[in-house]
């Protein structure tokens, strides 16, 4: 009788499972190659070619950051099937209702699939882009491919994943076409720049156009729309010299007159010029490589901080972007100019966008406090501009780092400290938005 309810109790306890359990995650766990088993390395090289990519195309910030963050999300969910205890993104990013997913009859390559997926994405989302670039996508995939070979994966195995990662591609194109990029490119080259007030921003480099002056109207990934996160200017436009808005101009043409050599070693080190880098939001992405080699991550845990890095400087772009344009303060330079030194000239070249928030300032708080709730207080050395002969530079945490990197736009002179406080205010405030709403791990019970 005892030994018929045990096995009573034991047949219910596998029923229950397999209720619990979704059969895909067994065959999963069961049959396919599991991503922690893979090198991470090769997740480096896709977000460096990105880099490179939105460097050799002189990517504007707020497009730039999009990118990453399309690519992050697609290096996670291509992997996804490998996970079996991570959680996917779909259902928690906005309209990412379905992805394709893999025949569970057929074995996979994880790497290949990523390599498959991230060519599909990367040739849209640079479409028009130079052949070099379009090349250098489908040359790392051919590559990964082969290394994959050579490391003994059978040749069905790779067409096939190559065939997956293809497929899956386009499901990620679906979901992108949707975000109201496509939508903004004819209004954006008609867009008329506002004017008839003195405290309204004007192009101050003849012959620019303002850049993406509709991007606060791109879908964001996690923030539920675009103003979510927004800091409202605490201060008033003055030309009164009494005023904490002329005081503020004081501060920057002094500090930009007389900065020391250190505070223009930090101006140049952050100041991540498209054409010349990767953009703001690629300095952050490589600073998370940075940290797969620094903290020895597994892929599971790269693929995770790639996703959530990416998403955290995308959505930081079209945050700050929608409170620039709705706010279009006049620059630094200009106002100086007008109403202090006519012939004052800043640091740094102001670029074609109005003034507040601070958009280095917005991104590398949210980036910085992503990288923190991922992996705590780091001390690093960051390299990332080391490839046009400057100095590396070491950090005590990544708040450390945003706080340069916010700071390097008024030793440059182009932004006023309320623009540069309130976007890292800004910035961790998108950063707490995607952390709280997206959860890519489980809370596991027992052991």
């Amino acid at each position: 009788m005892i030994l018929l309810r045990k096995i009573a109790v034991f047949a219910l306890l596998l029923l229950t499972l397999s209720l619990v359990v979704p059969s895909g995650i067994q065959a999963q766990a069961a049959e396919w190659q599991l991503v922690s088993d893979l090198d991470p390395t090769f997740a480096v090289e896709w977000i460096q070619v990105v880099y490179d990519a939105n460097m050799r195309e002189a990517t504007n910030p707020p497009n730039a950051a999009r990118i990453y963050g399309y690519a992050g999300v697609t290096i996670y969910e291509s992997l996804f099937p490998g996970m079996p205890f991570n959680r996917s993104f779909v259902g928690q990013l906005n309209g990412l209702r379905d992805l394709p997913y893999p025949d569970e009859s057929r074995m996979y390559d994880w790497q290949v699939v990523t390599a498959a997926a991230m060519q599909t994405v990367l040739s849209k989302l640079f479409q028009g882009a130079s052949e070099e670039t379009l090349t250098s996508f489908v040359d790392l995939m051919e590559a990964h491919a082969e290394q994959r070979r050579e490391a003994g994966i059978d040749e069905t195995v790779i067409e096939d994943s190559l065939s997956f990662g293809a497929e899956f591609g386009q499901g990620m194109l679906e979901w992108i076409s949707n975000d109201n990029y496509e939508d903004t490119r004819a209004r954006t080259a008609e867009y008329e720049i506002p004017s008839g007030e003195p405290y309204l921003w004007i192009p101050t480099t003849e012959g620019t156009t303002a850049v993406e002056p509709l991007w606060g109207e791109i879908r964001p990934f996690a923030l539920s729309y675009a103003g979510e996160c927004s800091v409202e200017m605490n201060y008033t436009f003055s030309t009164d010299e009494d005023s904490a808005f002329y005081q503020q101009a004081v501060e920057v043409m002094e500090l930009n007159d007389n900065s020391t050599p250190e505070q223009r070693d930090t101006a140049f080190w952050w100041v991540d010029t498209p054409g010349l880098t990767g953009a703001p939001s690629g300095h952050w992405m490589l600073i998370g490589s940075q940290m797969v080699d620094h903290l020895q991550l597994d892929l599971e845990r790269t693929a995770e901080m790639y996703a959530l890095l990416g998403i955290s400087v995308a959505d930081s772009f079209i945050s700050c972007w929608e409170t620039k344009y709705r706010v279009n303060l006049v620059r630094p330079v200009t106002y100086i100019q007008e109403n202090i030194n006519r012939r004052w000239i800043p640091f740094v070249e102001t670029p074609p966008f109005p003034e507040y928030p601070s958009g280095h300032s917005v991104v590398s708080g949210a980036a910085a406090d992503t990288l923190t709730a991922l992996f705590g207080q780091v001390v690093f050395t960051d390299t990332t501009n080391t490839f046009l002969g400057l100095r590396e530079r070491t950090f005590y945490s990544f708040e450390q780092a945003a706080t340069e990197a916010a700071m390097s736009r008024i030793y440059g002179g182009i932004h006023f400290r309320a623009a540069i406080e309130n976007g890292v205010r800004q910035g961790r405030c998108v950063s707490e938005r995607i952390m709280e709403s997206i959860v890519l791990n489980p809370i596991r019970q027992g052991d």
